[in-house]
This record gives C-alpha cells, sequence and structure tokens, in this order.
C-alpha cells in the first residue's frame, strides 16, 4: 500500500490502471458473495417493549451466543425482530442502552417466536454493550436523515468540511462552498447557526472530524430556519456521553502535501457538571495548478486575438481552534449550557502565473510574469448561553439561547508584474483589505405537550448583523517613487441586517402514522452603504408556513413527504460593491440592491430494510422565483482597446429543480458492506432578462463504496464519486470523477486507530471549463494535487457504543427526564 505514497511511472496508463482497481475491486467481491454457504435455517422472532412505558424499543440487541458462535441482530422501529439461524442450543441475550439485560437459553429446532420481552431501566453504571451488526451509516425519518459521521472511515483525520463532503446529497466545493441537492444549505453546529466572512468555512475547517458525532439533514421547517433552499445541515458534536469521570480522544495526523495537524477533544461529566473542549492546531497546503485558453471575436465572429496563461497557487494555511464549554446541572429539572470558541486562520497565498498575448495570426504580441502574495489573518471569538428549565410533565421545557461572535480579518496582498515583451516593464501594486463582522444571536424555545400524541412548540429568533469593510489598492509610481492610490478602487462599506422571526408548529404522533404542522414569520431590515455612494435600506415581512407527514406501514417500511417555504438572503460578497479582477477583460463586483428571493420545496421519502438490505429513495422538487442570476455588462475598453465587461448579480428569472436520489446499502456478509448513492436532477431557468440565459441541464451524480471489515480491526473502504458535465446558458463543466481510499486498523486493544487515506488517489479530479461570453472562448482547467493523510486516534475512557444515540430515539424525552432523576 505504501507504493501509493511516492508516485512512479508505470508502464500502464491511467485509464488502464482504474480498470485493473475496478476488476480487483469486483473479483474480491465475487470471491466474499461465495463464501456464503446455505443451508436449513430456523427463524426467531420476537418484540422488545419498555416496561414501564409500554412503548417499542428501537434498536435493542438481540444476540445468539452458543459454543461456536456469536450472532445477533436489532429490532426495529416497533421493537419487532426476526433472525434466520442454524438449529441448536443457545444463549439469547436482549439488552439495551439503560436497560437491564435479559438472558435466555432455548433449544432453538424449528421457528420460534420469543414473543413480547419487557426491559427495564437500570439506574446502575452503563456497561459496555458490542454490538455484532453494525448501525446503518444513514438512517431516515419523517423529517430528517441522520449521517453517522463517527462510523465512516473516510473521516479520519479530516474535519467538519470533509465530514460534509462525504454526507449524502451534500456537495463542498474547492472554496469551501455547501450545497445540498443543487441548492444552498443552511449549516447548524449543535442547532446553532455557524456565521462568519466565508460563511463559517474557516471554522468548519478546524474542527477536527472525530469531535462530530453525527450530521442531521434536516427538511426545512418552521422551527429552525426558512433559510437555505436545500435543507438543514446539523453538525452534532460529541459530548455527554453518559461516562463518568474523564474521558476524550487524542487525534495526530500528517499528510502529503502539507496536512499536518493535532487535536485533543476531552469531557468530563459528573452528577453537577459536564466539560467539554476542543484544542486544535493544523497546517495545510493546497496546492492548484490551472490552464486557460482564450480566443477573442470581434462583431463579425472573427478571430482578433489569442490568449493563454498558466497559474500555480501555493495556498498555505495555519489555523488554531480552542473550545470549551460546561453544562451545569442546577437540579433536575433546570440546567445552564456556556462555551467559549477561539480560532485564528493565518492564509499565505502565493500565486505565479505565465500569461501571453498574441494577434489573430498566432504571432506572440506580450509576454508577462505575474507574482502574487495574499497574507490574510483572520481571528474569530465565540461566546454561548443557554439555559434549559424542564417542567413537572414530561416533555414539558423552555430554554433561552444567546449567542455573539465576532470576525476580523486583516487582507494584505502584493501584486508585481514583470512585462518582458515587447518593451520590458514592472508594475506593482499592493492592495488592503480589513473587514469587521459582528454577529447577535437571541432564541426562545417553548415545548408544551398537549397530550400524550400531540405537541406545540412556539418560539422567537432575532439575529443581528453589522459587517464593515475597508478597501484599498495602491500602485507604485516609477517618477514619485512612491505608491499612489488608484481612483475608483478605494472605498468603506457598511452593512447592517436585523431579522426577527417567530414560529409555531404542532406535532401528532400516532402508533403509525405522524405529522407536523408549522408557521414562521420572519421581519427583516436591511442598510447598506459606503462613502462614495448612497445607502441602501430595504425592509420586508414575509410567512412561511411547512408541514410534513409520514407513515409506518406492517412490514417497517416508511413513507414520508415534506413541504416548506423559504428565503435566500444574499451573502456579502454578493452585494459588496468593491470591484475584484477575474482576468484581464472580466472584473467582478457585487450589487448592493440585490433582493433576497423565495424558493418552494417539496420532497417524498420511502425507506424499507430487509435482513441484508437497506433502500431510501426520494424525490425532491425545488421550486424559485426571481433568483440570482450573474449577467455580463460592457464597461468600455482598456488602452490596447479590447472591450471590457463586468459580472454582476442581478435578480432574474426563475430556476426549478427536480429530482430523484436512490440510496442502497446492501450487507451480504458480517463484515462487507456495499453502498450505492444515485442522484439525477433536472436544472431549468428561464424567463430571464430577454430569454438570453434560459437554459435547461440534467445533472447526474453517482457515489460507490465498498467497506470490508475484518475481526482483527482492519478495515478498508474505497469510494468513487462521478458527476455528470453540468452547463448553464454560457459555461460546460465536464464529468467530474474521483476515487478515494481509506484504510484503517485498531490497536491497544481497539483502544486507538491508524489510518491511511488517499483523496483522488488517480489524480483524475480535473475542473474543465468550457465557456462562450461577451466575445470570448475560454477553455479552463484545473485541479487540486492528490492529498494522502496518515493519522492516529486515540481514545480514553470511552466506551463503544454503537447502538442509536438517544437523542434519535422515539422516546427522547422520556428517557433524558430519567437521566435528569438519576443526577
Amino acid at each position: 500500500m505504501l507504493v501509493i505514497l511516492k508516485p512512479v511511472d508505470l508502464p500502464i496508463n491511467q485509464k488502464q490502471l482504474r480498470t485493473l482497481f475496478y476488476i480487483v475491486l469486483l473479483l474480491t467481491s465475487v470471491s466474499i458473495f461465495s463464501q456464503e454457504t446455505t443451508s436449513d435455517k430456523v427463524l426467531i422472532s420476537g418484540n422488545v417493549i419498555d416496561s414501564i412505558l409500554k412503548q417499542p424499543i428501537e434498536f435493542a440487541t438481540i444476540s445468539f451466543r452458543n459454543n461456536a458462535d456469536l450472532l445477533g441482530t436489532t429490532s426495529d422501529r416497533k421493537g419487532h425482530f426476526q433472525f434466520q439461524i442454524e438449529p441448536g442450543s443457545y444463549i439469547i441475550k436482549i439488552e439495551f442502552l439503560s436497560y437491564k439485560p435479559i438472558e435466555l437459553k432455548k433449544d432453538l429446532i424449528s421457528d420460534t417466536d420469543l414473543g413480547t420481552i419487557m426491559l427495564s431501566p437500570s439506574v446502575e453504571e452503563l456497561e459496555e454493550i458490542k454490538l455484532v451488526t453494525q448501525k446503518d451509516l444513514v438512517e431516515y425519518y419523517v423529517d430528517k436523515k441522520i449521517y453517522n459521521a463517527a462510523k465512516d472511515i473516510a473521516n479520519y483525520g479530516g474535519n467538519a468540511l470533509d465530514v460534509l463532503n462525504h454526507t449524502p446529497a451534500v456537495r463542498v466545493d474547492s472554496d469551501g462552498n455547501i450545497s445540498l441537492r443543487g441548492s444552498s444549505a443552511t449549516v447548524l453546529i449543535d442547532g446553532k447557526p455557524v456565521l462568519g466572512l466565508d460563511d463559517g468555512t474557516n471554522v468548519l475547517s478546524t474542527i477536527p472530524s472525530n469531535t462530530i458525532e453525527k450530521v442531521e439533514i434536516i427538511t426545512r421547517s418552521a422551527k429552525y430556519s426558512a433559510s437555505g433552499g436545500g435543507g438543514i445541515l446539523n453538525i452534532i458534536t460529541k459530548k455527554k456521553k453518559g461516562n463518568e469521570g474523564l474521558n476524550g480522544s487524542l487525534d495526530a495526523h500528517i499528510g502529503i502535501p502539507e496536512n499536518n495537524g493535532f487535536s485533543t477533544f476531552l469531557n468530563e461529566n459528573t452528577d453537577k457538571i459536564n466539560i467539554f473542549s476542543t484544542i486544535s492546531f493544523n497546517n495545510g497546503k493546497r496546492i492548484k495548478r490551472t490552464h486557460i485558453d482564450q480566443t477573442y471575436f470581434n462583431n463579425q465572429n472573427d478571430i482578433t486575438g489569442l490568449f493563454n496563461e498558466s497559474i500555480r497557487d501555493d495556498n498555505q494555511k495555519n489555523s488554531f481552534l480552542f473550545n470549551i464549554g460546561s453544562d451545569f446541572y442546577l437540579n433536575s429539572k433546570n440546567t445552564l449550557t456556556t462555551s467559549l470558541l477561539i480560532n485564528t486562520n493565518n492564509k499565505d497565498y502565493d500565486t505565479k502565473i505565465d500569461l501571453n498575448d498574441y494577434d489573430a495570426s498566432g504571432n506572440l504580441m506580450q509576454h508577462r510574469l505575474r507574482n502574487s502574495s495574499d497574507g490574510d489573518d483572520v481571528s474569530k471569538i465565540e461566546t454561548f448561553l443557554n439555559y434549559t428549565s424542564k417542567f413537572n410533565e414530561e416533555g414539558h421545557q423552555l430554554s433561552f439561547d444567546f449567542k455573539y461572535d465576532n470576525t476580523i480579518s486583516d487582507d494584505d496582498a502584493t501584486i508585481r508584474e514583470h512585462i518582458i515583451t515587447p518593451t520590458e516593464n514592472t508594475i506593482t501594486q499592493k492592495i488592503a483589505k480589513d473587514q469587521d463582522l459582528d454577529n447577535f444571536l437571541f432564541q426562545l424555545d417553548y415545548k408544551l405537550p398537549l397530550s400524550e400524541k400531540t405537541t406545540l412548540e412556539l418560539g422567537q429568533k432575532t439575529t443581528f448583523q453589522f459587517y464593515k469593510n475597508n478597501y484599498k489598492v495602491n500602485q507604485f509610481d516609477p517618477l514619485l517613487q512612491d505608491f499612489i492610490t488608484i481612483a475608483g478602487y478605494t472605498d468603506a462599506v457598511n452593512y447592517d441586517e436585523k431579522v426577527y422571526a417567530f414560529y409555531g408548529q404542532f406535532g401528532a404522533n400516532y402508533e403509525k402514522f405522524s405529522y407536523t404542522l408549522g408557521l414562521r414569520a420572519e421581519i427583516s431590515n436591511m442598510k447598506i452603504g459606503t462613502n462614495t455612494t448612497n445607502t441602501i435600506t430595504k425592509k420586508y415581512t414575509d410567512i412561511f408556513p411547512s408541514a410534513s407527514i409520514g407513515y409506518e406501514f406492517e412490514n417497517g417500511s416508511y413513507l414520508s413527504a415534506n413541504y416548506s417555504r423559504g428565503i435566500d438572503r444574499p451573502q456579502i460578497t454578493q452585494i459588496n460593491p468593491f470591484i475584484s479582477l477575474n482576468d484581464e477583460r472580466f472584473q467582478s463586483v457585487g450589487n448592493p440592491d440585490l433582493n433576497p428571493y423565495y424558493s418552494d420545496y417539496f420532497e417524498a421519502l420511502y425507506d424499507i430494510s430487509f435482513e441484508k438490505l437497506s433502500i431510501a429513495s426520494s424525490i425532491f422538487l425545488n421550486n424559485s422565483k426571481n433568483h440570482y442570476l450573474t449577467v455580463i455588462q460592457s464597461i468600455g475598453t482598456n488602452d490596447e482597446g479590447s472591450e471590457l465587461y463586468r459580472r454582476i448579480p442581478i435578480n432574474s428569472g426563475d430556476k426549478n429543480i427536480l429530482g430523484w436520489d436512490l440510496d442502497l446499502t446492501y450487507k451480504p456478509i458480517e463484515w462487507l458492506r456495499l453502498r450505492s448513492y444515485v442522484s439525477p436532477y433536472r436544472l431549468e431557468i428561464k424567463n430571464t432578462i430577454d430569454n438570453l440565459y434560459d437554459y435547461k441541464s440534467t445533472v447526474l451524480y453517482v457515489e460507490g463504496s465498498m467497506l470490508l471489515s475484518f475481526k482483527n480491526g482492519l478495515r478498508f473502504q474505497v469510494t468513487d464519486k462521478y458527476q455528470s458535465p453540468v452547463e448553464n446558458r454560457l459555461t460546460k463543466m465536464k464529468a467530474v470523477n474521483a476515487v478515494d481510499a481509506t484504510l484503517s486498523k485498531d490497536i491497544l486493544d481497539k483502544k486507538a486507530t491508524i489510518a491511511l487515506k488517499g483523496v483522488d488517489i488517480f489524480n483524475s479530479k480535473w475542473f474543465k471549463y468550457d465557456s462562450q461570453e461577451a466575445g470570448t472562448h475560454t477553455l479552463r482547467n484545473a485541479r487540486y494535487d492528490r492529498q494522502f493523510t496518515l493519522s492516529f486516534t486515540y481514545r480514553f475512557n470511552q466506551k463503544r457504543r454503537n447502538s442509536k444515540d438517544r437523542s434519535l430515539d422515539i422516546n427522547k424525552d422520556n428517557l433524558e427526564d430519567r437521566q435528569d432523576e438519576k443526577l
């Protein structure tokens, strides 16, 4: 395996190597399937329920042990289980976290129904439970999906962005932009929004993956947020594990290119306080290679010039994160939670560009070398406070949240351009960009059970955002021997946003049928202005309904449907009026007059599980009006007479997405898991300005993975991701394909794991663009160098809990109340 760390010349090409790789995987799978034997087995069934609540217990463990084997299964949503086994004498053990286990001795010689098995809650210290079956990587519910990130070995040595990129239906591009099923997504951490100058990308890139338990893909509803056209991604971190005393984990990793870091996660839980803390340091380097070819045309479609450039970006980044928090158990009904987060990022981006201009005949007109050095120091501090009070009635509670964060960026860049031909010359520019962002959040949530089956939830959320940006460009004047300010490229912008939200949500949960109805109102006030332009003020009030419905069939399958209306407000980069240069002829600028757009989202999901196969399939529809469209405007000519253009976002056109996805997980034997995810969708933009930007496109995303888990703790996983070409009226991005692989081994009595991970191991993840706009035909090819990471994770005083997390159980509130009584 180590040979892949140092690329060597092979006598076969990349396509042949990929083909050989898949042949090996296919033969491995065939050989595994061939090992399965068939014989006459007996069917064992039964039901597991809570002896006090008389409610079914999902994911209870039922194990069968004899002199030769230890086998088992888990109960479904209704507490039912069934399992085929060889005839013989067995000790049957039924258990679940916080319950006293039950053991039965049975001679199983024919089909047997064990009947109803009642587990009683235990107040003793939780003992380790070793499951034979592994928790599903993805779980489905009426209003959300759960990606169990802690169970995916592909996340070893990574960060929160890596975890999101491994989450089904989620895409994270090379700039850290996050999308869900082709639309924007709202990211939360433990239920609270991630905010920052870059929408929280800096913070997400410094949160170690070993501190993340799971990711909830939540259908947009009145309770959470009206933002995020595709839905809500809620990252759940590890804490409150129920262990007494100090526990946690240590992680260290090194990589090629540079991806070195160390992190520690600590959690100490006593009967009065739970303290949790994360410390992380990372040093990373990403190398990006880009080549651009452009052909210029006049109005008669004649070639007027040619241009090409080769770019190498060396993006170095050092980051530090410190987070500490605590839960104070004031009594069995009241809890106070506080936390403090400090995050710093030091970015040093160096770019080298070789530029060549040619005339229509291909004669070299100008040759230039441009070097830029961009240093950006970003620091963030965040404080959080929560107070939760539970009333005597189960599920009846009131909570209050306060959150404040401040982000400061000090960005200084120097650009030196050396003109070699026709006349040697040097141009030097300095760019200074200072940003300051303050965010305030106040939130009140009230939950009232109206009956055993129905619940009413009410809440209010207020967010304030205050942004300042000073921008200045200076150019060296050889006559004055000093830097002078360039007119039109120096200004200051101030942006204020205030949103007041109110919501109400009613939910009912019957034996097989459940539904929720919600309504959210938001009052928004925005104001933006610069030193050279008038202040623009916008005020609007909106109503956002939401609804979900679910039904469970006798065979354990589940059908659900969701609807919600939402809003997408412009990001700071979209409204900031400062100019940035994309290339020689195109500029980009924000639009302070940009309005939010609204969307309607619908999804229907069907989920069914068999003994070895689970299937989940859904259709989704997302329609938005007056969405954001980037248009091209002519702004004159340069000194050489070439026409210059500006890209600017405006509100124009309707965006419709209609798609379907299918998630299959097959476990033919205990140590093999095959998983595939397929998601085609149809994207249509219509009713744009003079229909100039109207287009239709079909996008296909496919992901397949194979996981081999052996009894000695060795695991190997390979994942292949493919995205079909994506195009709009101006640009077509060609298909993207990449293969990732991870090899891990549990050591030190399963207290530690060492993992080797390769990202894009075949170096095939090219981003290729072909665009035709404003008399310019552009071919752009770019890719990042492949990445290999070796990581070591050590867990101390942690008990391996592979069972379903309590927060997902149908009796969540009852279980939490019992734990409070214990404290």
